[in-house]
């Protein structure tokens, strides 16, 4: 079969042959219908100091299959799997816990000691057939498509961005970031009772979606963010939650101004290096509580999610603005430059 690989550390990827994955004892292999690109993939196709860092602490070996956002059908198992069968559709978690640590057996799974992660530490999804242990596997309910059990590992994040910042009826958010993943805060957000919605962003494309899902939208290139946030909480005195999922290093010199007294902040993006923050002005004063999100909690954060889902709460292919098949990867990457949501590669007619 053929699969898109990452190669060595040169910029690029490439479509090659690779052998069909074989399920070793505790894994499934799964036929994959559709898998999404993630901001992690992006950076590997450039291999900047993101994927280096990325890279290091989670154990690259070269070559490898990219790609860990997907959904599929289990079409084989191994000998020892004993809670999936063949025929059932899933998606994957992408972080593999090792089940025995500390954070393992106290529900924080997600965040393991041990911690392996797929489509890096092992070979990823962006090939016709994959294999992953059936730990990490999610059965995906009736009302869930192939496409939209794509989006559960993004979309999981947002989710649980939007649950540690308990948002409650009335509160005004503010998502700095409109990428896929803050596209979907936006809908989840306002699912969990905000008020007002309030989103940052660069990127025209993105801010032109971020309106559509009913948030107020600004380029922080052409105002100034923080008297913009004043404006629209002129009672509060600023922002009840800031959910911060640029990445960017220069919006920890305006998210703790934005935020109300006693506000909160959530932090998804990851900075390219460290950042300067002033603990007493901006923490100690103003009674900020500040939640960092690595990962989807595992099982709950799938489970509120798909219900949300289900129940119609939220429609995460509204994020969805082009579509590819594998051996059009490059065209694919390429898109993400020119503007786009969420880009899905669907199930490739040869998979031979």
């Amino acid at each position: 079969m053929k699969a898109v690989v990452k190669n060595s550390t040169d910029i690029g990827l490439e479509y090659r042959e690779v052998d069909k994955p074989v399920p070793k004892p505790h894994e499934v292999l799964i036929e994959v219908e559709a898998a999404s690109i993630c901001g992690t993939d992006i950076h590997y196709y450039k291999w900047d100091q993101n994927a280096k860092d990325f890279a290091g602490k989670f154990n690259v070996q070269f070559p490898f299959i990219i790609g860990h956002e997907f959904s599929g059908t289990i079409v084989a198992v191994g000998e020892a799997v004993s809670t999936r069968k063949v025929g059932q559709r899933v998606a994957i978690e992408t972080h593999i816990p090792c089940g025995t640590c500390f954070q393992c057996e106290n529900g924080e799974a997600h965040n393991c000691a041990n911690m392996s992660v797929y489509g890096t530490s092992c070979n990823g999804c962006f090939a016709p057939y994959a294999v992953a242990d059936e730990k990490i596997s999610f059965v995906l309910p009736d009302e869930v498509s192939f496409e939209e059990g794509a989006l559960l590992e993004p979309a999981g994040v947002a989710m649980r961005a939007v649950e540690e910042a308990r948002i409650a009826p009335g509160d005004t958010v503010v998502i700095n970031g409109c990428g896929p993943i803050g596209l979907m805060a936006i809908q989840i957000a306002y699912a969990a009772g905000a008020g007002r919605v309030i989103a940052f962003d660069m990127d025209e494309y993105r801010l032109k979606m971020a309106a559509e899902f009913g948030a107020a939208t600004f380029n922080f290139t052409k105002c100034n963010t923080v008297e913009e946030v004043k404006k629209l909480t002129k009672v509060r005195g600023g922002a009840d939650v800031v959910i911060e999922l640029s990445g960017a290093a220069s919006a920890y010199r305006t998210i703790f101004d934005m935020i109300r007294l006693e506000g909160r902040i959530v932090t998804v993006g990851h900075p390219g290096g460290p950042v300067e923050i002033n603990v007493t002005q901006n923490i100690n004063l103003k009674g900020a509580s500040i939640k960092g999100i690595f990962g989807r909690r595992i099982w709950t954060t799938w489970h509120d999610l798909t219900s949300l889902m289900a129940a119609k709460r939220i429609d995460l292919l509204k994020v969805v603005t082009h579509r590819f098949s594998f051996a059009e990867y490059e065209q694919a990457f390429a898109q993400i430059s020119q503007g786009a949501g969420k880009i899905l590669f669907l199930k490739d007619k040869d998979k031979e």
